[in-house]
């Protein structure tokens, strides 16, 4: 048997296996169907692509609205908006016509101008559509962000209540209502926020339903005898771990699913949050902000109220691509013939070959989900040109790493240690990158090393200090830092074994910075966070690989 037919054998074996691994872990999941496939109410906002309600000057078009309402009668007959501005007084019409209704909503802030304008703009709504309109909710949150206060907020439901025979509310989070309990005499129904995945203590989807349950025979127990709504509830399909609640297309529909009929055995109205994904939220909530919606930002609904639920329903472009990365990694790496005869040492030459295969597949399948998680968190030019860059990074290290192993002589070049890349670059004209000697592979591996450093040490002090909105980008680092701990720690013939006594002082920073930010991570996130885990675990390979490549010697003969 030659050595490429046995490194062909490998390299089917483990595809099918990563194609069998693709499909296992996106299963169909069984789970409750919602009755009539429809929801009593969701929360609706028009934006699309880089449009925001941040922009002043945007009006939605009534055509736009016109395709969403139409996409939203599928799958329920109620909306909840948020204000009556920017275009949004044409949903009233729509759901007129459609026989839908609408939760009107009026925006209230900081500023009395923009207030006034909120309420009358709402008020002529609810007077031109009176039998579209549910009721009117009188501010969102304004407890919460501290932009009204208790008496305040009073006044203006009292003004609106006196404007208009609809029912009047006021919405905030569960816990601003129990602080505030004698609001509720100003309004006709009390509608509180529970998002678990939100909570100050993070619930998990499987201890989701328990948790509503108390908080709504808590509420209900607060204010005896007024009827109750949940204004929003909901759960993401996308972003980042927090303690045990772990955002997810199958979770996001478990959750829902679960919900309905709890909401009907404790006999609350609801509405969910919400009915299409907003990107604009990605700005200020990051990944998981723009991913709470039953359809995606391109008016396709994410997953089926009856019925299995899939994670990732296209799964298996991801898995052909990731076994096709693979392919062309190990085209790029090339692999050279055994020294010996084949015969003599066939299991080293299967064992070697498995193991590089193995390292190929899941190098393919990690840079496919890189590029699959770029759509979802990158927001703006310059967050894309980042997130482009660090996937180059990561597929030049597979390919580098890829051809020093295969080549097995390069491993004896140790990667060129920060001061002298910084020193190379300071003076380009005379650093030797595009030669084909020692020297210049090891400034260029310094250099791909290096940047992969630096940019782990920026995610991780960024996720230690300011956590709340930044995802843990395992995909993203996974070939860097698991490349460069194996290559720093892989025995090589002809690298020397004696450590140096001292480190330099820039592989020392950027280990402890990463190293310190990895722990400090793990144990602020908490021991039910295995995201947060993984993610430490990356950041400590790294650590390691910066403090040991550079204790070696200089490679020593062949």
């Amino acid at each position: 048997m030659s050595s490429r037919l046995i490194g062909l054998v490998a390299f089917l074996v483990t595809a099918a296996i990563a194609w069998g691994l693709w499909s296992w872990t996106n299963a169909p999941v069984a789970l409750p169907d919602v009755p009539n496939a429809h929801v009593a109410c969701t929360s609706y906002a028009p934006f699309r692509g880089r449009q925001t309600p941040h922009n002043v000057d945007f009006v939605a078009p009534p055509a736009q609205i016109a395709e969403d309402m139409a996409i939203l009668k599928s799958v329920t007959d109620c909306v909840r908006l948020y204000s009556a501005r920017q275009g949004l007084e044409e949903v009233s019409v729509q759901a007129a016509q459609l026989g839908m209704k609408v939760l009107q909503g009026i925006w209230i802030g900081a500023d009395p101008e923009n207030n006034r304008l909120e309420i009358d703009a709402a008020l002529d709504v609810v007077a031109r559509n009176p039998d579209a309109i549910r009721a009117v909710i009188v501010g969102n949150e304004v407890l919460l962000r501290r932009e009204q206060s208790p008496e305040r907020l009073r006044e203006l439901i009292r003004g609106v209540k006196a404007r208009t025979d609809k029912p009047v509310t006021y919405a905030d989070v569960w816990e601003f209502w129990l602080q505030n309990r004698d609001l509720a005499d100003e309004v006709d129904f009390v509608t509180v926020h529970i998002l678990p995945y939100w909570e100050d203590e993070p619930v998990s989807v499987d201890h989701s339903m328990a948790h509503l349950r108390r908080i709504i025979a808590e509420v209900k127990e607060a204010f005896p005898g007024k009827p109750i709504m949940i204004g929003e509830t909901g759960w993401p399909s996308e972003g980042r771990t927090r303690g045990p609640a772990s955002p997810g297309l199958v979770n996001q529909a478990k959750f829902i699913r679960e919900f309905i009929p709890l909401a009907r055995s404790m006999g609350v109205d609801y509405n969910l949050i919400e009915a299409f994904d907003q990107p604009w939220k990605r700005v200020q909530e990051g990944t998981v902000g723009g991913h709470w919606g039953l359809v995606d930002e391109f008016r396709n609904q994410k997953f089926p109220l009856t019925g299995p639920v899939v994670e990732m329903p296209h799964w298996y472009w991801l898995a052909a691509g990731g076994i096709f990365a693979a392919a062309m990694l190990m085209l790029l790496a090339g692999r050279r013939r055994p020294d010996r005869s084949i015969e003599e040492h066939v299991g080293r030459e299967i064992l070697g070959w498995t193991a590089a295969v193995s390292a190929a597949q899941l190098a393919g399948a990690t840079l496919l989900l890189s590029i699959d998680h770029l759509s979802l968190v990158n927001r703006g030019p310059v967050e894309w040109t980042v997130g482009i860059g660090l996937w180059l990074l990561s597929t030049v290290t597979a390919v580098v790493l890829a051809r020093r192993w295969a080549g097995r002589a390069e491993m004896r070049i140790q990667p060129a240690p920060v001061h002298t890349v910084l020193s190379a670059l300071r003076m380009p004209h005379k650093a030797r990158w595009l030669g084909t000697d020692d020297e210049a592979r090891a400034l260029r591996h310094g250099l791909l090393r290096g940047l992969a450093a630096v940019s782990v040490a920026i995610a991780m002090i960024g996720l230690a200090l300011d956590p709340r909105y930044r995802d843990f980008p395992i995909a993203t680092f996974l070939i860097p830092a698991l490349g460069w701990a194996v290559d720093a720690l892989m025995p090589v013939a002809g690298r020397a074994r004696t450590p140096r006594l001292t480190l330099p002082v820039e592989e020392a920073l950027l280990a402890l910075m990463i190293g310190g930010g990895a722990v400090a991570v793990a144990v602020a996130e908490g021991a039910e966070n295995g995201e947060a885990h993984v993610w430490a675990v990356i950041g400590l390979l790294f650590a390691t690989a910066m403090a040991i490549a550079p204790r070696r010697g200089p490679a020593g003969p062949d």
